[in-house]
C-alpha cells in the first residue's frame, strides 16, 4: 500500500470514529428520550444530554497542578438542567432557553488552589477566576461568589441550548425574539442570578485561578502562628491612594430574621437573627460612583479577607441581602461582621472587620 492510499486509510478510520462518537451522542440522548416516553407516556423537554465529543478545560493558574478535563471527564460532573431569560447588557432582550450544563462549583471543588508561603492570606477567597474562551475573550468571578453561594441560580459551564419557545406560536408566524438560534459552541459560561449577560461568554476553553495585587502595607496579615484573637473598633475605607474613617451616616439599616448558619469546615453554627447595615448602601456612601465593574477587599485585624465582586453585590438577589452585622439577636456585637448572609456557606462572614478597599476592575491576563 502507498502512502497516498495509507493517508486516506487513516483519514477515512478518524472520519468515521468522530462520526461514531456523534451519532452515539445523539443516539444516548434521544434513548434517554425515548425511555421517559415508554415507561410515563410523557413527552419529555427536560431529558439527559451528554458532552459533546471534542470538548476539553483546562483549570489553571494558583492552583497545585494543571488540571485538564475532556469531554468524558467533564461528562462524568453532576450537571444541572435550567431555563434563563436573558437580557443584554443594552438593555435589549435576548430570548429564553433551557441549558444543561455544569455548575462550576462542581468543578472548582475539586480544585486545589495553590498560594506563595508569603501570601497575606492563606485561603482562596480572596482570589479571582478568570474565565478565558478560544477567541481570548475574558470574564472574571470572585472565589466565593462561585463556591459560597447557596444552588439557586449556579454560575454554570453549559454545554447544550434550546430555545424555549411560547407554547401558541403558529406556524405562519415564527417567533423570532431569541437572538441564539441552534445549540451552544463549546461551553458557554451563563451566570442566571445577574440581570443581564455581560459576563456570559461563549466557547470557554481555560479557567485561571489568580490572586489580584493590591497594597498590602496597610492592611492586616494572617500570622499564621498567633491564636490571639483581636478586635477592631473602627473600619477604614481605601480608595485608591485615599485612606479614610467609614462613615455611617445616612447609611440605610437592615436586618434579617432566623438565618441558618453552617461552615464550611464546622458545620452547623446556630440560628439567628442580625442587625446591622445594608450593605449597598453603605458602599456607595463611602465609595461614590461605584458600579458593577468594581471589586471590593473585605479585611479584618486578624488577616481574614475575602473579594466581593460588584456585579454580586449590585446585581444579584444576595446582593441586596448583604449587610454589615452590629448585633446578633439584639445582642450587640464585638466589632463589625461583613454578612453575605444569603450565601450557603458562613465562611465570607467577616468578623471584626478593619478594612473595606475598593478594585476598580480586574484587568485581563494578557
Amino acid at each position: 500500500m502507498d502512502s497516498i492510499n495509507k493517508k486516506h486509510v487513516i483519514i477515512t478510520v478518524l472520519i468515521t470514529a468522530i462520526i461514531s462518537l456523534c451519532l452515539s451522542v445523539f443516539y444516548n440522548s434521544r434513548k434517554n428520550y425515548g425511555k421517559i416516553m415508554a415507561v410515563t407516556g410523557a413527552t419529555p423537554l427536560a431529558f439527559k444530554v451528554d458532552v459533546k465529543p471534542g470538548l476539553s478545560l483546562e483549570v489553571s493558574g494558583a492552583t497545585e497542578k494543571v488540571y485538564k478535563f475532556n469531554s468524558s471527564s467533564l461528562n462524568a460532573f453532576a450537571s444541572t438542567y435550567l431555563r434563563t431569560k436573558e437580557v443584554g447588557v443594552d438593555g435589549k432582550f435576548q430570548g429564553t432557553y433551557r441549558y444543561t450544563g455544569i455548575p462550576v462549583i462542581n468543578i472548582l471543588e475539586g480544585i486545589a488552589p495553590k498560594k506563595p508561603s508569603d501570601a497575606p492570606f492563606d485561603r482562596p477567597l480572596d482570589m479571582v477566576v478568570t474565565f478565558i474562551s478560544s477567541e481570548g475573550k475574558q470574564s472574571h468571578f470572585s472565589y466565593g461568589e462561585l463556591t459560597m453561594t447557596d444552588d439557586t441560580n449556579p454560575v454554570m459551564l453549559a454545554f447544550n441550548r434550546t430555545e424555549l419557545l411560547p407554547s401558541k406560536v403558529k406556524e405562519e408566524k415564527p417567533y423570532t425574539l431569541n437572538i441564539h438560534k441552534g445549540d451552544v459552541k463549546g461551553l458557554r459560561l451563563i451566570c442566571p442570578a445577574e440581570r443581564d449577560t455581560a459576563r456570559y461568554l461563549d466557547d470557554v476553553v481555560k479557567v485561571v485561578l489568580r490572586e489580584i495585587n493590591v497594597n498590602n502595607s496597610t492592611l492586616p496579615v494572617v500570622d499564621k502562628g498567633c491564636d490571639t484573637k483581636c478586635k477592631s473598633d473602627s473600619i477604614k475605607v481605601v480608595d485608591g491612594d485615599k485612606t479614610v474613617a467609614l462613615t455611617l451616616s445616612g447609611v440605610e439599616r437592615k436586618s434579617v430574621n432566623k438565618r441558618v448558619r453552617t461552615g464550611h469546615g464546622q458545620g452547623f453554627k446556630g440560628i439567628s437573627g442580625a442587625q446591622g447595615y445594608d450593605f449597598i448602601s453603605l458602599i456607595k456612601r463611602n465609595f461614590p460612583g461605584s458600579d458593577p465593574n468594581n471589586y471590593f477587599l473585605v479585611v479584618a485585624c486578624d488577616g481574614y479577607r475575602s473579594i466581593f465582586s460588584g456585579r454580586e453585590i449590585f446585581l444579584t438577589e444576595a446582593g441586596k441581602n448583604m449587610m454589615i452585622v452590629t448585633e446578633y439577636d439584639a445582642k450587640k456585637a464585638s466589632g463589625m461582621t461583613m454578612g453575605p448572609v444569603n450565601d450557603y456557606y458562613v465562611d465570607r462572614d467577616i468578623r471584626e472587620v478593619t478594612h473595606i478597599v475598593r478594585i476598580n476592575s480586574i484587568e485581563d491576563i494578557k
